[in-house]
């Protein structure tokens, strides 16, 4: 009767011993602007840190298309415990405004995370006044994509892209045909852009050492004077007419899968949309050609970030799986399900990934050279900033205004509206 005892006891002792890892485990929230076959793919990825860190469970929800939700929730004392449904392009606002937590105690602390891991361009976009505000787990490099085929239909060599901007120039218009009536049936190249286009003409939008907006810097006004002639050469009505008709980028119409662009620019997902679109198409890539006096083999990245914001009282937690995430495991299994770029150089460079997915290895070699740049300026009010180069942009382009006079305005405005938050 004893021994029937003392099994019930132990029985008992292992229930709530098994009661009590369950109660001590801790639930963390999480927001992410993935959704979908991404966000399927996305919690398999958690899945795992879930097995090396059994203490700790992560609830996953998409605010994919509903971006303000954020804001508002952190405002109202209501956010999540972590966040990637943000960019490196709102750091500075978010952290301007103390609606994050820095993390530089942590990464003081930690084995798994430390500057020297990331591409240096890409932790400096980390950072903001001196803090580390959020890490990342992917990044997307920028370039050019050809459609091969249509090099060897105009008698190029479809493995000889253009190397400088005059053969740039020279290539888009043999690839541009068209039809008796005068209107485009194809465009060899419609270019934007106008951040990447002054970091490829050699200019700068920020003086990060005075904090000065330098966007009337001689070589922006440069690549802004170049969109404007492209646009004057070709015609702004045939151009706009021509490019109403243009389906969905992200979509099965995406003009350059369909044949309407011949070169569009691109990231590594350029590979997702050729399997979904046109398994069929035979492409080629390279960096935007740089005119002289230029920057050659220039890139731009970015991507969503994991951050920590403010008011959560789960933040020791929140770092694990932050720490994990961007971590080298977390890194390449979400390198491979989303076919994006690691930033660690380790993992970005870590040969079974490669073979897994080459198409890594080009932006690879642009993120290790010397003019890999964020896709935004690092100030507090980067969506006006970008919201008045676009202004300029479509002025100068429709020719109703003049590039140098374009960009003057831009920088006084963009420094009215520093000066409102200092």
């Amino acid at each position: 009767m004893r021994r029937k005892w003392n099994v019930l006891v132990i029985g008992l002792l292992v229930c709530l011993l098994a009661s009590s890892t369950v109660l001590a485990k801790t639930k963390i929230t999480y927001w992410t602007g993935w959704g979908g076959d991404e966000l399927e793919d996305l919690k398999v990825v958690i899945e795992d840190f879930h097995k090396a860190n059994p203490d700790i469970e992560v609830e996953t929800t998409t605010i994919f298309g509903a971006y303000e939700k954020l804001l508002t929730a952190i405002a109202g004392g209501r956010g999540p415990d972590v966040v990637s449904a943000i960019w490196a392009s709102q750091l500075a606002g978010l952290a301007h405004h103390g609606a994050l937590q820095p993390l530089d105690k942590y990464i003081e602390a930690s084995d798994v995370v430390s500057p020297d891991d990331f591409f240096p361009a890409i932790w400096k976009s980390f950072t903001y006044q001196g803090h580390v505000w959020a890490l990342g787990a992917t990044t997307n490099t920028n370039f050019e994509a050809y459609n091969k085929d249509f090099f060897r239909e105009a008698g190029l060599d479809p493995e000889t892209p253009p190397k400088n901007l005059t053969e740039f120039e020279d290539v888009i218009r043999k690839l541009t045909k068209w039809d008796a009536n005068g209107e485009l049936t194809r465009l060899g190249y419609l270019p934007g852009g106008l951040l990447k286009l002054g970091f490829v003409f050699g200019g700068e939008w920020l003086n990060e050492d005075t904090g000065e907006i330098t966007a009337d810097h001689p070589r922006n006004v440069a690549a802004l004077e170049w969109l404007g002639d492209f646009w004057a050469e070709y015609g702004v009505d045939n151009l706009q007419n021509f490019t109403a008709g243009f389906g969905n980028y992200w979509s099965p119409n995406n003009p350059f899968m369909v044949g309407k662009l011949a070169i569009q620019s691109y990231g590594e997902w350029i590979e997702q949309f050729q399997t979904r679109y046109n398994p069929s198409l035979d492409y080629g890539l390279f960096a935007t050609p740089a005119p002289e006096g230029g920057r050659e083999n220039v890139t731009t990245f970015g991507g969503s970030v994991f951050a920590i914001p403010v008011g959560t009282k789960k933040a020791d937690a929140a770092w694990r799986f932050v720490e994990w995430i961007t971590g080298p495991e977390g890194q390449k299994k979400l390198a491979k399900v989303f076919v994006n770029m690691p930033p660690r150089v380790e993992v970005a460079r870590d040969p079974e990934l490669l073979e897994a997915v080459p198409i890594l290895q080009f932006g690879l070699g642009l993120l290790e050279g010397p003019n890999a740049f964020g896709d935004y300026v690092p100030v507090p009010v980067w969506e006006q900033y970008l919201a008045e180069m676009g202004r300029a942009e479509e002025a100068v382009t429709r020719g109703v205004a003049k590039a140098d006079e374009a960009l003057k305005e831009v920088r006084a405005t963009i420094e009215r509206e520093y000066q409102k938050i200092q």
